[in-house]
C-alpha cells in the first residue's frame, strides 16, 4: 500500500492521543504516503508534525469531499475512532480497504475492523491508537517499529514564551484551564482559586498563575483570575494567540497545566509539562483512558467518588487535598 488516509476529525486532546499512533505508522512504513483528515480547528496544530505528509480538512455536508478523497486514489484508510459521516465518505469514495472499529452500528460499511473496546477504558488513548495501527500492519505483514510518545520538541522556544506570557526570575508558571471544552466538564472557579491558594503557599517556590480559555470562556477565565488575585497571588489572562496551532507551541511555557480532560491539558503533555487532571468517574475509569501523554512521574489525576450519582460531580472533588498534591509535586521537581 502505497497511499494510507487517516481519519481523525473529531477534538484536540483526541488528535493529540492519535499522534504516536500516526508517527508509528510513518517509521513502519517510511515509503508510503500518510495523508490525514483532521478538523478546521486541528489544522495549524497537525501541519506542524513531519510524520504526516498531507493534511485534508473536514467540514460537515462538504459537497467535494468526496470527489476530493477519490482524487487522491488512497489504498487504504484507517479511522482513528468511530465517525459514521465519514465512514460513508471513505466508502463512497471508493477506498478498497477500510479499517475502523468493532461495535459500532455503522461498522459493516468497513471491510476490516479492529477488535478495539475504548469504552472498557483499561488503557490509554494512546495505546488504543496504537493497537489500531498494529493491527493494520499485522494484516500487511509488516513489523511496527517501536511506539515513541515523545514527539515534538520546541524546548528552544520555552524560554521566549514564558517571556510573552510575563514569567519574571525564578517563577513557576502554572496554567489553568477551566474551560471544558464541551468534552468531560470541569470544576467551578472557586475549586481552581483554592488549588491555586493551597499551591502558591506550600510548593515553596514563587508562582505566577496563567488562566487560558476558549472563544466562549473569557467570562469563565476572568472569574478564576479575579479570585485567585484577591487571595493575594500573581493571576493574569492568558493572551490571545492567532491560532490553535499557535496556542499549543506556546504551552511549552507551562511548568504545570490543571484543567479538566480537555484539549489544552493533552497539548501541553506533548511538551512533558506537570498535568494536573480531573475525570469523571461514573461506571468507568476516564483517569486511565484520558490519561496525559506527560511522563507517568509528571501526571496527576483526580476524580470525584465512584457512582451513578457522585462519579459525574466534580464539585466532589477536594480542592484542598489537590492543591496540596500538586504543590507537593511542584516542590519536588522543582
Amino acid at each position: 500500500m502505497k497511499r494510507i488516509l487517516i481519519v481523525r476529525v473529531d477534538k484536540l486532546g483526541d488528535f493529540c492521543h492519535s499522534l504516536p499512533a500516526i508517527s508509528l505508522l510513518k517509521r513502519s512504513m517510511p515509503d508510503a504516503q500518510i495523508d490525514v483528515i483532521v478538523s478546521p480547528l486541528i489544522h495549524s496544530l497537525a501541519s506542524q508534525f513531519d510524520f504526516i505528509d498531507n493534511l485534508l480538512i473536514y467540514k460537515k455536508d462538504d459537497p467535494n469531499l468526496v470527489e476530493l478523497i477519490k482524487a487522491n486514489r488512497y489504498d487504504a484508510a484507517i479511522v482513528m475512532h468511530s465517525h459514521k459521516d465519514m465512514t460513508k465518505v471513505i466508502k463512497a469514495a471508493g477506498i478498497p480497504y477500510r479499517l475502523g472499529q468493532r461495535r459500532k452500528w455503522f461498522q459493516y460499511l468497513y471491510t476490516h475492523r479492529a477488535p478495539l473496546n475504548r469504552s472498557a477504558c483499561l488503557k490509554p488513548e494512546w495505546r488504543y491508537c496504537t493497537d489500531h495501527i498494529e493491527y493494520f500492519l499485522c494484516q500487511q505483514y509488516i513489523p511496527p517499529a517501536d511506539i515513541k510518545w515523545r514527539l515534538w520538541d520546541v524546548s528552544e522556544e520555552k524560554a521566549q514564551w514564558q517571556q510573552f506570557y510575563g514569567k519574571t526570575a525564578n517563577e513557576k508558571l502554572i496554567f489553568i484551564h477551566p474551560g471544558s471544552g464541551g468534552s468531560e466538564g470541569s470544576l467551578s472557579p472557586a475549586q481552581f482559586a483554592t488549588m491555586a491558594d493551597v499551591i502558591a503557599k506550600e510548593s515553596g517556590v514563587e508562582v505566577k498563575f496563567v488562566v487560558t480559555f476558549g472563544p466562549t470562556e473569557e467570562p469563565l477565565a476572568a472569574s478564576v483570575v479575579e479570585l485567585i488575585t484577591a487571595d493575594g497571588h500573581d493571576a493574569i489572562m492568558a493572551k490571545p494567540i492567532k491560532d490553535i496551532g499557535e496556542f499549543s507551541r506556546s504551552l511549552v511555557a507551562a511548568d504545570m497545566m490543571i484543567a479538566g480532560s480537555t484539549g489544552p491539558l493533552h497539548v501541553a503533555s506533548l511538551h512533558n509539562a506537570i498535568t494536573l487532571g480531573f475525570y469523571p468517574h461514573g461506571s468507568r475509569d476516564d483517569k486511565i483512558r484520558w490519561q496525559t501523554l506527560s511522563d507517568d512521574y509528571k501526571r496527576l489525576s483526580f476524580s470525584p467518588p465512584m457512582g451513578e450519582k457522585t462519579g459525574e460531580d466534580l464539585s466532589l472533588i477536594d480542592a484542598k487535598y489537590v492543591g496540596s498534591q500538586a504543590a507537593l509535586k511542584l516542590k519536588k521537581l522543582s
